[in-house]
């Protein structure tokens, strides 16, 4: 760095040391810490502007340290923010943090605020060996981040920055109308019919099975003919209304007048008894029970016979059409006039049960 060998500052000069010593500075250490600046900010270009590049990115690192806070503290956090969703889904985000956290141990201790998406790319390829279990890891961390973006933690959601793995769907056979007959006709005779309702608000509203293990009486409005689940009750934590149209509802009238509001849909012991009902029904036998076969059948069927997408995205509680498009339709089999037998229950009964 070249020093002026003029012995008589310029105005301009005396100006700038009067300013240095008005912030407290010492001229002499401000010239240090300039030189300092310069030197580390060497490189192609001119050099103000690299200075002044090399300050605000400084500035930014610093502010990084001073208002982040480890990933674990964040997931803890996070946790205890969402407490309020079912405890499937808090042990779920538990237990996908806590694997990133041992398979890359920096994790834990790394600052959120400096998280990039590459960091998050590998976080996930180390942590999970499918195109799933990464979606779904995905979809934890970004979660995790996107709070902290809110606390100010970070300045964006990186891992929302990595592209999302490609899924390969398995398309999942709606059930025919001799097999939804069925199994409603063994759930109707076991246990007295304590299975039917659950099993009906499954097969002709779409409704989860971990869903209708929450829904009470007080849930089921026969006369505005709707199903509320609060968002205690649902997956994704949201609210959702579901038509109950008149096959469901000559259903449920049968036995919503028996006990209090506050009775459980679901019997005691439900887990169980649903299993009993699955084996005795014969269906899928060979297969195996599909996780989820009733939405997806509700779904292929009430588009067949409603044909409007936008009625089932809503009755299905999908922000968007393109999981319903890619995961819930199978169309194979299924007609206007087999969805329209469907939806008026007016198919042929299914043989009698047979004796164990």
């Amino acid at each position: 760095m070249n020093i002026p060998t003029s012995s008589f500052p310029s105005d301009t000069d005396q100006t700038g040391i009067l300013l240095i010593r008005s912030q407290g500075i010492p001229p002499m250490d401000a010239f240090l810490l300039l030189k300092d600046l310069l030197d580390t900010s060497r490189g192609r270009g001119d050099r103000i502007t690299r200075a002044k590049r090399c300050i605000r990115l400084g500035g930014e690192a610093l502010a990084d340290r001073e208002t982040s806070v480890p990933f674990s503290q964040a997931v803890r956090a996070s946790l205890e923010a969402r407490k309020h969703r079912r405890p499937r889904t808090l042990q779920e985000i538990r237990y996908m943090a806590a694997r990133m956290m041992k398979k890359c141990p920096e994790l834990a201790r790394k600052q959120v605020r400096s998280i990039t998406p590459e960091d998050c790319e590998r976080y996930l390829r180390k942590s999970f060996s499918t195109p799933r279990q990464r979606h779904k890891g995905r979809l934890i961390l970004s979660g995790i981040l996107n709070f902290s973006l809110k606390r100010g933690w970070c300045r964006r959601n990186a891992a929302f920055l990595v592209p999302p793995p490609i899924l390969r769907e398995k398309r999942i056979r709606a059930l025919s109308l001799y097999e939804a007959k069925r199994l409603l006709h063994t759930a109707e005779q076991l246990f007295h019919g304590a299975c039917l309702p659950a099993c009906a608000l499954m097969l002709y509203a779409g409704i989860r099975p971990h869903e209708v293990k929450r829904l009470t009486w007080k849930n089921i409005n026969l006369k505005s003919g709707l199903v509320s689940l609060a968002p205690s009750h649902t997956k994704t934590g949201g609210s959702r209304h579901v038509s109950i149209l008149p096959v469901l509802g000559a259903i449920l009238s049968r036995t919503s007048s028996a006990g209090s509001p506050s009775r459980p849909v679901c019997p005691p012991n439900w887990e169980k008894k649903w299993m009993e009902v699955r084996r005795r029904s014969g269906i899928l036998k060979k297969s195996g029970w599909v996780q989820d076969v009733l939405r997806h059948t509700y779904a292929s069927y009430h588009l067949a016979h409603f044909c409007n997408q936008n009625l089932l995205q809503k009755e299905m509680g999908h922000s968007s059409p393109s999981l319903l498009l890619a995961r819930y339709l199978n169309m194979d089999g299924i007609t206007s006039a087999t969805g329209a037998m469907f939806w008026t229950h007016s198919f042929i009964p299914p043989a009698p049960l047979k004796k164990d």
